[in-house]
C-alpha cells in the first residue's frame, strides 16, 4: 500500500434543473399563466400551441420556474427544437432525468418507464412540432404508464393525445385606436413590453404623454406579437418612434398584397424578421445564415471556423456576433463558464431559408462536418491530461452538434469513412460521457460502413467497449472478432493492440485469467505503436482488476499504483478515478478499512463529475461492502439499496462478476444479521434516494441515523405517522389515498405536512426516518429517554 488516502474535498455543488435562460420578456400573460397551472391539476398533457415566436416557450418557462420552487426533484425540460432523428427522443427524456446509460436488456426506455412510474414528475417537451407523431406517442406512452406524471407541451400544432388540454397562446393585448387612458401601459402587455424593451436598446427611453401613441401604433400593427415587437424596438437605436412606425408600416404593406398567402399574423413576423435581416450588415446577415446551421447554440470558435470564408473573413466575425447580439437576433448565455450564441427558432428557421436560398448550405454543411471532426481530434489528442475536465464539458455542450454531424454523416454515402473515424475514435466520449447514445451511432455507422479498413476496426473495437460495459456479451463478441480480424490481416498494430485489449476486457468479469492474457498480448502491441497514455493506462486498470479477482493482490497493487503515478503527474482524472477505485478494493481485502474508504471516496469524487454511471455504480458497491465489515451496517444497508438503484439504470449489478457478487452477499448477509427487519427499510430507502442525496451519503456528509436522531422529538398525528410508514414502504401518494379510502389530494397534503414538519424536501428522507425509528437500536434509545 502506499499509505492512507487524504480527506477528500467538497463536491461540486450541483446545479439546479436546467432551464434554459430567460431570453425574453415575461409580460401580460398572468392569465395564462394561472390557466396552465390550474390546468396541470386537472388534465395530465397540457399543450401551449401557437404560431413562432408568440411567447409559448416563455410561458412554459415561467411555468417550469414557479413549479421548480416547490417541486425542484419532479422537473424536466426537454428542449426538441434541434433534435431531428425521432430514434434519440428516448435519450433525450432520459438525458433530461438524469438516468445516464442503460444496458440492452434494460434499454433506454424502459428505464425512463421504471423511472416515473410511482414518481410525481412534471416533463416539458418544448418544440415539438417538427417530431409531431413521435412525440405524441412517446407522451402517450409515459401517460399510460404514469398516474402521477404530467406534461407541458409547447407546440404550433396539437399533439392530439387524448386527455390534453390545449391553451393558445394569443399575441399580447393591443390598444384600441383613439387616446389612451390613465394607466394605460400597465392596461396593455404588448406597450409594456415594448416599453422594457425599448428601454434596454436605450438607456433612458421612456414613454411620455408625447410618444405613447405612437408606441401604441407600432403594437397594433405588430399585432401584439412578442418577438416581432422585441426585434422592433432594437430598431430605435437608430431610428426615431416615429420614423420606426412609418418604416414598419411600409414594410407591412409589401407583405399584405394580392397574392400573399398565410394569416395576417404569419405575414407580420415574417415582415419583422425580414426587416431586420435587411438592417444587418452584410457580415451580420451572412453570419445570420450560416450560423442557423449550428444545433444547440455555438461559441465564438465554433462561428469563426463554419462561418468564415473569403466572403466574410474570420476577423470580422467577432464583430458580426457582437452586432447580431446588439439586435437582438442572437441571444448569450454563459454555461459552465463557456459563452455561447443561439438563434432564437424563427429566426433560425429565416437564416435556414437564407441559407438555402444562397446555395451555400452544401458549404457550410461541410465546414461544420470539419470543425466537429476537428474539435474530436483536439479532444483525443489532450484527453488524458490537465484539460480532460474542461474537455469534459466542451463535448456535452457540442453534443447536437456532434450529433448533427454524424448524421450528416450517414446520410451522405461519401462521407460514411469520416463518419468511422468521427465516431469510432473518441472512445471516451461515448465510455465516460454518452454509453447509451455511442451504441446508437456506432451501430448505425459499423452497419453503413461495411468496407474493411483501420477506421471501421476502431469502431468495431470502440462498440465493442459500449456493448461489453453494457452487458451485450455476444454484441461485443461479435464486433470485437470482426475487429481483431480486420487489423489482422491490414497487420495494423494500433488497432491490433486495441482491438486486443478490449477483448480482454470483454472476458474481464467471467474468465480473468483470459483477460490477464489478452491484456499482455496487446500491452507490447501499444509500445509498439506509440498510441496515447490513455489506451495504455486503461489497459493497466483492467489488467489490475483482473489481478486482483485472481487473488494477486501485489500484482494488482502495482498496476493500481503505476497508473495513479502517471495520472497523477499528467493531469488526468477519469481513468484515475478507477485506479484510486482498484486501490480502495485492495485495502478492503487486505482489512484496512480507513484506506478503502478514503480511496473509494476521492474515486467517487470524480466520477460524480463525469456521472459516470458506470464507476458511480461500482464504486457505492465497494463502499457498502467496506462499510459493513466497520460495523456500520445501517450506511451500509442504505448504499446497497442506492447501489442497486444504479445498476437497474445500467446494467446486470456488478456486471455478472462472481467476485464482486460475492463481496455483494457477504456485506448483505453482515447488515440483516444486525439490523434485523430495519434491513429493509434502509435498503429501500436507499434505492428510493435520489442520485445527489445517495452521492452525499456515500461521501460521508450526511447519515441518516443522524438526520433520525435529530427529529426524534417531532410528533406527527395519527394520520401523518400513518402516511409516513406507507411512503416508507414505497407506496406513491395515489396508492395511499386508494389505501386509506382517501383523496389523492388529502393524501398529498398530509405528506407535505410530514416533509414540513420533519424538515425534509424528499419522500427518500420520510422512508430512512422511518426505517431508523423501525430498528431494534432505535426503540432502545426512544426508550431510555
Amino acid at each position: 500500500m502506499t499509505g492512507r488516502a487524504p480527506s477528500c474535498p467538497e463536491p461540486r455543488r450541483r446545479r439546479e434543473w436546467r432551464l434554459p435562460g430567460d431570453l425574453t420578456s415575461f409580460e401580460g400573460r398572468r392569465a395564462e399563466l394561472a390557466r396552465v397551472k390550474r390546468l396541470l391539476g386537472e388534465a395530465r398533457l397540457v399543450t401551449l400551441t401557437g404560431f413562432g415566436g408568440v411567447g409559448k416557450t416563455r410561458l412554459a418557462l415561467r411555468v417550469a420556474r414557479e413549479i421548480a420552487r416547490t417541486n425542484p426533484d419532479d422537473l424536466a425540460w426537454i428542449e426538441l427544437a434541434d433534435l431531428r432523428d425521432p430514434s434519440l427522443l428516448h435519450q433525450a427524456v432520459s438525458d433530461a432525468l438524469e438516468l445516464d446509460d442503460v444496458a440492452p436488456g434494460r434499454d433506454t426506455w424502459v428505464q425512463v418507464l421504471h423511472h416515473v412510474r410511482d414518481r410525481k414528475v412534471v416533463l416539458f417537451l418544448d418544440n415539438c412540432e417538427h417530431l409531431l407523431e413521435d412525440v405524441a406517442a412517446l407522451a402517450d406512452e409515459l401517460l399510460r404508464h404514469s398516474p402521477d406524471l404530467r406534461i407541458v407541451a409547447t407546440s404550433r400544432q396539437v399533439l392530439g393525445v387524448p386527455g390534453e388540454a390545449v391553451v393558445p397562446v394569443l399575441p399580447l393585448p393591443v390598444p384600441p385606436d383613439g387616446d389612451l387612458e390613465s394607466g394605460g401601459v400597465e392596461l396593455y402587455p404588448s406597450l409594456a413590453l415594448f416599453r422594457e424593451r425599448a428601454a434596454a436598446a436605450v438607456p433612458g427611453f421612456e414613454l411620455t404623454a408625447d410618444n405613447q401613441a405612437l408606441a401604441a401604433e407600432l403594437c397594433r400593427r405588430l399585432e401584439g406579437i412578442p418577438l416581432a415587437i422585441e426585434l422592433a424596438a432594437v430598431k430605435l437605436r437608430v431610428l426615431g418612434l416615429e420614423d420606426l412606425v412609418q418604416r414598419l408600416d411600409a414594410r407591412l404593406q409589401v407583405l399584405r398584397q394580392p397574392g400573399r398567402t398565410g394569416p395576417s399574423r404569419h405575414r407580420t413576423i415574417e415582415a419583422t424578421i425580414d426587416w431586420s435581416y435587411e438592417l444587418c450588415t452584410p457580415d451580420e446577415r451572412l453570419l445570420w445564415a450560416r450560423s442557423s446551421i449550428f444545433a444547440g447554440g455555438f461559441g465564438i470558435e465554433a462561428a469563426e471556423w463554419v462561418c468564415a470564408d473569403d466572403s466574410l473573413p474570420r476577423d470580422v466575425v467577432l464583430d458580426s456576433v457582437e452586432g447580431l447580439v446588439d439586435k437582438s437576433v442572437l441571444s448569450r448565455t454563459e454555461v459552465d463558464g463557456h459563452v455561447r450564441f443561439k438563434l432564437l427558432e424563427p429566426l433560425r428557421e429565416h437564416g435556414l431559408r437564407r441559407l438555402t436560398a444562397e446555395e451555400a448550405m452544401d458549404d457550410v454543411v461541410h465546414r461544420q462536418l470539419a470543425w466537429c471532426e476537428d474539435l474530436i481530434t483536439q479532444a483525443s489528442l489532450q484527453w488524458f491530461g490537465p484539460l480532460q475536465e474542461r474537455w469534459c464539458v466542451v463535448l456535452r455542450l457540442e453534443r447536437a452538434n456532434i450529433r448533427a454531424a454524424a448524421e450528416h454523416c450517414l446520410q451522405h454515402d461519401q462521407c460514411h469513412v469520416r463518419g468511422l473515424d468521427l465516431l469510432g475514435r473518441p472512445w471516451f466520449l461515448w465510455i465516460a460521457l454518452f454509453l447509451d447514445e455511442g451504441r446508437h451511432w456506432l451501430e448505425r455507422i459499423v452497419a453503413a460502413c461495411l468496407e474493411p479498413s483501420s477506421s471501421r476496426a476502431r469502431a468495431l473495437a470502440t462498440l465493442t467497449y459500449v456493448a461489453s460495459l453494457q452487458g451485450d456479451r455476444t454484441r461485443a463478441e461479435e464486433a470485437s472478432t470482426e475487429g481483431r480480424r480486420i487489423a489482422g490481416d491490414l497487420d495494423d498494430v494500433a488497432n491490433l493492440a486495441y482491438t486486443t485489449h478490449i477483448s480482454g476486457l470483454c472476458a474481464l468479469f467471467q474468465d480473468p485469467a483470459a483477460c490477464v492474457d489478452l491484456l499482455l498480448e496487446a500491452l507490447p502491441l501499444y509500445q509498439r505503436a506509440d498510441v496515447g497514455d490513455d489506451y495504455v493506462i486503461g489497459l493497466r486498470v483492467q489488467l489490475g482488476l483482473a489481478h486482483l479477482f485472481l487473488g494477486d493482490l501485489a500484482r494488482s497493487q502495482e498496476q493500481f499504483d503505476l497508473c495513479v503515478e502517471v495520472c497523477e503527474v499528467t493531469g488526468e482524472r477519469w481513468l484515475l478515478s478507477y485506479a484510486l477505485f482498484g486501490r480502495g478494493f485492495v485495502a478492503k481485502i487486505e482489512g484496512d478499512t480507513a484506506a478503502s474508504i478514503g480511496w473509494a471516496r476521492q474515486a467517487l469524487e470524480i466520477k460524480w463529475f463525469f456521472r459516470d454511471l458506470c464507476g458511480l455504480s461500482t464504486t457505492m458497491d465497494l463502499l457498502a461492502w467496506t462499510l459493513a465489515g466497520a460495523e456500520r451496517y445501517e450506511e451500509s444497508a442504505v448504499l446497497l439499496g442506492a447501489a442497486a438503484s444504479l445498476w437497474d439504470s445500467f446494467g446486470a449489478r456488478l456486471f455478472g462478476s462472481d467476485d464482486w457478487l460475492d463481496q455483494m452477499r457477504q456485506a448483505e448477509e453482515q447488515c440483516r444479521k444486525h439490523l434485523g427487519r430495519a434491513y429493509d427499510a434502509a435498503y429501500k430507502s436507499g434505492a428510493q434516494m435520489p442520485r445527489e442525496e445517495a452521492f452525499t451519503l456515500a461521501m460521508g456528509r450526511e447519515r441518516p441515523a443522524t438526520a433520525a436522531v435529530e427529529r426524534t422529538t417531532v410528533r406527527l398525528t395519527k394520520r401523518e405517522d400513518e402516511i409516513s410508514h406507507l411512503v416508507a414502504d414505497g407506496l406513491s401518494n395515489k396508492a395511499i389515498a386508494e389505501r386509506l379510502v382517501i383523496a389523492q389530494r388529502t393524501a398529498e397534503g398530509h405528506v407535505e405536512n410530514i416533509l414540513t414538519k420533519l424538515g425534509f424536501h424528499s419522500r427518500s428522507q420520510i422512508a430512512a426516518w422511518v426505517g431508523e425509528r423501525r430498528s431494534p437500536g432505535s426503540a432502545v434509545r426512544e426508550a431510555s429517554r
